[in-house]
């Protein structure tokens, strides 16, 4: 029990920027992989809190300007790492083209024009599409789509390959990870419970994130966390337009 409440504070303070006051957090390869079947969860808490805040706003505010903000506020909720993701996977891949190192590049404080441009036009098709979203008050969608985002990283990411001293890598070096699969279902019951189309959501999100995952792992020749910020991103935005699209 120990070792999951470890998992979950580890996934909540390192895939979000909600504080955890937690003093001398356990931390091993256990850890690590009871922290990818925690992940959705914690998109699930990022959703509920997004949505708790529009519902907030609703009352003070036009609910297309209380739509706006909270979709900011998911994005600021996770600190933007995977933001960043983006612009630096954009810059690599455009830099292989002269030759250069895509991992070096990625691993630079400075972004390219490119990047930054393709960062600030992702930017405003998340928002917008979170905030049409909340707009027309999809939570349940909403939800789900944070939920299978984070879950295809517990399905999918046994096909690829990390640093041996990647926390990826050491979340699969011990067994116990098909037991994990099979409990992670959970997540997709409660979804066809609380949602509709939720198997063609399912589905659709482990091809996206599969399929972007491969691609970049061909042109790159590895994926590591910058690779799986910027899958998850596009996943979610795949998602949110077909989903908002089947029920509308």
């Amino acid at each position: 029990m120990k070792q999951l409440l470890n998992a979950f504070f580890f996934a909540l303070s390192y895939f979000s920027i909600i504080p955890v006051f937690v003093k001398n957090m356990e931390i091993n390869n256990i850890t690590y992989k009871y922290t990818l079947a925690l992940l959705p969860l914690v998109g699930a808490i990022l959703a509920s809190i997004v949505i708790c805040f529009n519902l907030f706003f609703n009352q003070f505010f036009s609910p297309i300007y209380a739509a706006f903000v909270s979709s900011v506020i998911y994005l600021f909720l996770y600190g933007f790492i995977h933001t960043e993701a983006i612009i630096d996977v954009v810059d690599a891949w455009f830099a292989s083209y002269s030759g250069k190192d895509a991992y070096k590049i990625m691993k630079e404080s400075t972004i390219g024009a490119i990047g930054a441009l393709y960062g600030v036009a992702f930017v405003l098709l998340k928002v917008g599409i979170i905030t049409y979203v909340l707009y027309e008050k999809q939570y349940i969608l909403f939800l789900i789509v944070c939920i299978f985002s984070r879950l295809n990283l517990i399905y999918l990411l046994g096909y690829f390959k990390f640093s041996k001293d990647s926390f990826l890598s050491l979340s699969f070096e011990y067994g116990g990870i098909f037991k994990l699969k099979i409990i992670a279902l959970i997540y997709v019951i409660i979804a066809f419970l609380i949602g509709s189309n939720v198997l063609v959501l399912f589905v659709i999100s482990l091809l996206s994130f599969y399929f972007i995952l491969k691609v970049l792992d061909n042109k790159f020749g590895f994926v590591n966390g910058d690779c799986l910020g910027f899958t998850l991103e596009h996943t979610e935005l795949i998602l949110l337009n077909i989903g908002l699209l089947l029920i509308l």
